[in-house]
This record gives structure tokens, sequence and C-alpha cells, in this order.
């Protein structure tokens, strides 16, 4: 029976890749995993990674995902790779091509696995497309360099296979030296440099046929905040009207884009900034957006499971399928908000209050990450790194808004050792009360004592 790899598959979107293709294409995964402590907490929680519908697990080795390549052709038939997170595209490309699957495209495909190769190979195929200077820097005399001979005023340092948004610091061009090098020291591996750009931040999502072809199925605007000394914060996004002025120009620069990078049979999810010189490209990504994205996407489309499909056909097929089915009428009228928790401190959550008030209002459709007792938060620093967050929508953005800001006043988290305070004064406070209580009645015994 031909069968699939996956990594990691209690990830976003893995139970539905799974459960597809064992359902539609009679495929059943290998599942590989890249350390025992996430897999023996989570894989137990997904009933699917111990159905028929996975055929084996293995654990990645130290050596590296390629170690296991001896195995894989041994005992399975590998037919497809699905890269379901940003974690494992670059590794299931590098499988794909030693396997000699169709979907393999190892020009295309390496150049996710660095924002600096990324950008280079669109400039080279696409030179008239805006995009912004970039440089790989190792070190603070580097970055200076690089300044110099950019003459960029302001600017971004981040990973360079980076992802959630981890490890990102902005800059004016006249930072103190051992501020850029308390910088190297607390990030780790390659990092780019990058000229800042001015203007909004928007997300476009969609899908690229066996052709080479670009379909974008939607496109948002993220709400950045500052918190807790950093930067460009996500705390939410909403669903950007087909009407805005910004949306047929960052459509038409994002499908200019992948055409320039050649991606073929995958989904993309890409991040520009626009500005009064139009769209400018930050990142993109060869994978679904994450946080389960491409649910509502589809929700708002009114087309069921048809983007998910499309991706899991795509991945294993090169055959042609059905054009998406698009109706940015319908997405208008339901637009879709992303509302994420911040917290400005470290806890233990030991009380949520709030969350079955914001299930029942009006306009809620699932949680991303629902809050509970026992819940370790520490201080949002990245996309990663978040205490809750839930999917909502309204009949119109101003309404969405009012909702979205009504949830994070609503939703409150309770820090155990406050928790347990209050408990310990309220026990304190029962038995001073039972104490007090009791006295008038002493006070009485006393007295018929005294008289009698």
């Amino acid at each position: 029976m031909a069968e699939a790899l996956l990594i990691d598959p209690y990830q976003p979107y893995a139970e539905l890749y799974i459960s597809r293709l064992y359902r539609e294409y009679g495929i059943r995964t290998v599942a590989l995993h890249r350390d025992w402590r996430s897999r023996l907490v989570l894989e137990p929680r997904s009933p699917i990674l111990r159905s028929k519908a996975v055929s084996a697990h293995y654990m990645i080795p130290a050596e590296g995902v390629e170690s296991l390549i001896p195995v894989l052709r041994s005992r399975h038939d590998v037919t497809a790779v699905l890269p379901h997170d940003e974690g494992a595209v670059w590794p299931l490309a590098q499988l794909a091509e030693v396997l000699g699957l169709s979907w393999a495209q190892p020009e295309a495909m390496a150049v996710f696995a660095s924002k600096a190769a990324l950008k280079e190979r669109v400039r080279s195929r696409d030179p008239g497309i805006r995009l912004n200077q970039v440089a790989a820097v190792s070190d603070a005399a580097e970055v200076r360099e690089w300044l110099t001979e950019s003459g960029v005023d302001r600017f971004v340092l981040k990973p360079d296979d980076g992802s959630g948004n981890r490890g990102v610091a902005f800059f004016d061009a006249d930072v103190p030296t051992p501020e850029l090098d308390r910088y190297f020291e607390t990030v780790p591996g390659a990092i780019l440099a990058e000229e800042f750009v001015g203007g909004e931040e928007y997300w476009v999502n969609g899908q690229v046929d066996a052709a080479g072809e670009p379909v974008v199925t939607m496109i948002g605007r993220y709400d950045r905040r500052e918190i807790n000394g950093k930067e460009n914060v996500e705390f939410g996004t909403h669903t950007l009207p087909s009407r805005a002025p910004e949306f047929a120009a960052l459509r038409d620069y994002a499908v200019r884009v992948m055409r320039a990078i050649g991606l073929r049979r995958s989904p993309f999810h890409l991040e520009a900034k626009v500005d009064q010189a139009g769209p400018c490209l930050i990142e993109v990504a060869a994978r679904l957006c994450g946080d389960l994205a491409v649910l509502t996407d589809q929700w708002q489309h009114g087309v069921g499971s048809e983007f998910i499909d499309a991706a899991v056909h795509d991945y294993v097929t090169d055959q042609p399928r059905p054009q998406l089915r698009l109706d940015f009428a319908r997405a208008d009228a339901n637009p879709v908000a992303q509302v994420n928790g911040a917290s400005d401190v470290h806890m233990v959550v030991g009380w949520v209050d709030g969350a079955a008030a914001v299930e029942a209002a009006p306009g809620f459709l699932m949680w991303i990450k629902k809050p509970k007792v026992g819940d370790v938060v520490l201080p949002t620093l990245d996309l990663v790194v978040k205490p809750w967050g839930l999917y909502l929508t309204a009949h119109s953005l101003a309404e969405l808004d009012a909702r979205a800001e009504s949830v994070r006043s609503t939703v409150q988290l309770t820090p155990r050792d406050e928790v347990d305070r209050r408990a310990r004064l309220a026990v304190t406070g029962d038995r001073l009360r039972r104490y007090w209580s009791a006295r008038p009645r002493l006070y009485m015994l006393r007295a018929l004592r005294r008289s009698g």
C-alpha cells in the first residue's frame, strides 16, 4: 500500500491530512517524530495516530532525517510527503528529492530554508519586483558594514530560517554596538539583516497548482502591537474585504512573487508590508497558514473542506484538479478576526474567567488555544507564546473590532499563587467568622455561671 511521510503528526493540520490520505487515496501515513517527550505527551491525544491510517512510527535520529532513508526504502512504499508545518518543509523536501517523488522541486524548495536565498531568487527571476534590501550577517561589524553600503537608516534582525516572529528585533542605524552584540549573543544561528519597510503588514494565503499557477484564497491585515519591550507582536488579524484598495495590489503582488519562486503543488502563506509605494515582501512559507486559518478561509467562501482537499491532492499527485471555488462576496459579508491573548508575566494559570461567556457570545467560531487551569504562561514576545487564541466573526469590520476588544476584556487569567492566596485568606476569614460568631454564646455561658 502506498504511504506518505509526515513529521510530528500531532501538530495542527496533521490529523486532517492523515484522515484524507487514508479515506480518499488509500494512503497510510509513516509518522516521523523529532523528540520523545513531545511524542509521549501528544501522541496519545490523537487517536488517529494509533489507527490503521498510520502504518509506522520512527524517531528521527540525531544524525538527521536523511539517516532514515535506507529504512524507508526497504520497508515502505513512500509516494508522497506532506509538510504541514514550517519545520517540516525543508526536511520533507529533501526526502522527496532523494526518494524520487514527483513532488520534488529542489531548486524552488531550497530557498524556503533561507529568507535571504528566497528574496535573491525572486529578485533574480523578476528584477522589476519591489523587494527590500537584505544581507546575511554574523556579528555587529558585518551589520555596520552593510548599513554603510546600503544606506539603510532603520532595519530588522531576524533568524534566516525562523518562523512565528521569534528572534525579530528592530533597530535604527545609530544603534549602539553593545546592543547589537547582545542580540547576536542571545539569538543563535544564521541571521538576516533586512531594510525596515513602513506601513501596515498583511498576509496572503493561497495554493499553487501543478502548472505553477498561484491562486489567492484570502488576504488579511495583522494587528501588531508592542508588549514587554518587543515591537510588532501579533495580537490578532482580520480578513481584508475584497473591495479594499490594498486587496488587488496584494493579490497581484503575491501571484507575481510565487511565479518568480517557481513553487508547484503547494499551499503558501505570504506576508507583505504596504506603504505609499505599494506592497513589499516580508517573507513567504510553502505551507498552509498556521493556527488552522485555512478552516476559516474555507468557511468564509462556503466551500467545506475544499482548500485542505486541494493541498492534499497536490502533495499526492500532479494530475489536474478542479479549480478552487472562491466567493469573495460571501467572504466579505462574513469577515473573520483572530484574537490572541497576551501576558506580561510568567505564571501558572490557577483560574480562568470569561471563557464560557466568550463561547456563548455572538460571532464566536472556535478556539485556537483555549486557556485552562494549569497552563504555563510566559511573557508574550512572539506568535508562538500566547496564553490563548480564538476566531470570531461579525457583519462588519467595525463590529468585528468591537467584539475582539470585548473578548480581550472578558477572558481573564488568574495566577495559581494568587488563587492559593485568596483561598488561604478565605479559609482564615471563615475561621475568624466562626470564632467571633461563637463569642456571644461564650459570654452568655460565663454570665450564667457567674449568676448561678
